[in-house]
């Protein structure tokens, strides 16, 4: 039987999204899933290692038979005996040697890898930790789909970012491959999910966003279900906590503080470094921006840590990222709008809940701290470019920043609604709203 992670019933409910898999129960044939294996199978070999047998006994895939797209059609929408995953084998796909190759190039290519990893000893540490990983079975699939999709290099820098990140702490071999295992497979739940809201051009909406904040939970499950592990708990726990935050502005569950184990706290790190660097390859001082702009986010050591390694590899300066200060009279007036909006359901605050009166402290106090992360830099005061281009790039770093929290605390505002009356829900949709850009 599959192994079982088990969430408690409030983890589930807080802010829950729409589940494309129910829990735990992953007999049913997921769509995207499928879509996702199709494609992969019109590249790669992919043989069942068992027949395919649908929940009413009919033989769907014989064992060891080639799946073609007529075969796999067959699959669609379909319940089976047993779940897919780990009935499929790739024999010409070898996921250690393609991290062993793979790897050494990325670092090539980035110079925050290279400080990170600044001797041979300690890339060869790190491959060594790599080809010792249980990449067969569910987890091979998953890697072979996700390099398919072109989402392997992210979960490849993400891994090398955690595991150096897991050295610098000092961290037994087995935490450090268990870390490397997570941030390989932090993502497998958007393979589960719907692509069209996950490669939107434009800025998600809230009932959009409310199906990607899912695909940390799916990750979870899929994991320690799946995958075979003899320890699953370690890394499906630290999937599920990729997107928190310590100070519980993260999602899916808002977990904060003690709630967050050491595993999941690096990948929080290394998944928001591995996206800073995906953007640009060398970010100067935007990840510096991005780690510290609101305390509290990060374990200090680590950001710390990270922070000295990106001072090494890139120095002090800060690159120009894609929009910058041309936005800050559109970022001005959106928190112009959202101010009194707070202040209006202040003032209605005695006839709230408990619990609605606890989101609007929590969601106002978050606000006021990115407000004042903005105005910390003069922005509010200012009438032209700064003419300094350092000092103009490092406005840039933190009006980026600032637009992409003030996003997503909208976010944070709307996922726990379902548990409020419908009065206070709408209040609240209204100041989600004034948070969202124009």
């Amino acid at each position: 039987m599959p192994r079982r992670i088990a969430l408690t019933e409030r983890q589930l409910s807080a802010g829950a999204p729409p589940d494309p898999m129910p829990e735990n129960d992953f007999t049913a044939v997921n769509r995207h899933c499928l879509n996702h294996l199709a494609a992969l199978a019109s590249r790669r070999r992919v043989l069942p290692q068992d027949d395919i047998v649908g929940a009413d006994g009919a033989m769907l895939l014989e064992r060891r038979k080639p799946m073609e797209a007529e075969a796999l059609a067959q699959l669609a929408g379909r319940r089976l005996r047993q779940p897919l995953e780990p009935l499929l084998r790739l024999p010409d796909f070898d996921p250690p040697a393609t991290l062993r190759r793979r790897g050494p190039e990325l670092a090539a290519e980035c110079r925050f890898l290279r400080a990170l990893f600044p001797s041979a000893a300690d890339r060869a540490a790190c491959v060594a930790l790599l080809e010792g990983l249980p990449l067969n079975g569910a987890v091979a699939l998953w890697l072979a789909m996700l390099e398919c999709q072109g989402g392997l290099d992210h979960a490849l820098r993400t891994c090398l970012i955690a595991v150096g990140a897991a050295r610098l702490l000092g961290l037994p071999r087995l935490q450090q491959q268990q870390v490397a295992l997570a941030a390989l497979l932090h993502d497998v739940g958007e393979l589960y999910t719907d692509p069209n809201h996950l490669a939107a051009q434009h800025t998600l909406r809230l009932e959009e966003w409310r199906h990607v904040v899912g695909h940390p939970v799916l990750g979870c499950r899929l994991v320690g279900a799946l995958a075979g592990l003899k320890q699953p708990r370690p890394v499906a726990l630290a999937i599920l906590q990729h997107h928190e935050r310590l100070d519980g502005s993260g999602y899916p569950l808002g977990s904060n503080g003690a709630q967050l184990e050491t595993p999941g706290q690096i990948l929080m790190l290394a998944d928001t470094v591995s996206q800073l660097l995906e953007g640009a390859p060398d970010p100067g001082g935007r990840i510096e921006i991005a780690l510290k702009i609101l305390p509290g986010e990060f374990d200090y050591a680590l950001v710390s840590a990270l922070c000295k390694i990106s001072r090494e590899a890139h120095g002090h300066g800060a690159a120009a990222p894609a929009a910058g200060i041309e936005v800050l009279p559109r970022l001005l007036r959106q928190i112009g709008r959202a101010t009194p909006c707070f202040w209006g359901m202040k003032e209605l605050e005695s006839s709230l809940t408990p619990a609605g009166r606890a989101h609007l402290g929590s969601s106002m106090e978050r606000f006021d701290t990115i407000q004042r992360a903005l105005l910390s830099t003069g922005a509010g005061e200012l009438t032209a470019e700064p003419e300094d281009e350092e000092l103009r790039q490092e406005l840039a770093g933190v009006i980026g920043e600032v637009r992409w929290r003030l996003r997503n605390l909208a976010r944070q505002i709307v996922l726990p609604l379902d548990r409020l009356p419908p009065t206070e829900k709408a209040a609240f949709l209204s100041l989600a709203d004034a948070l969202m850009e124009d």
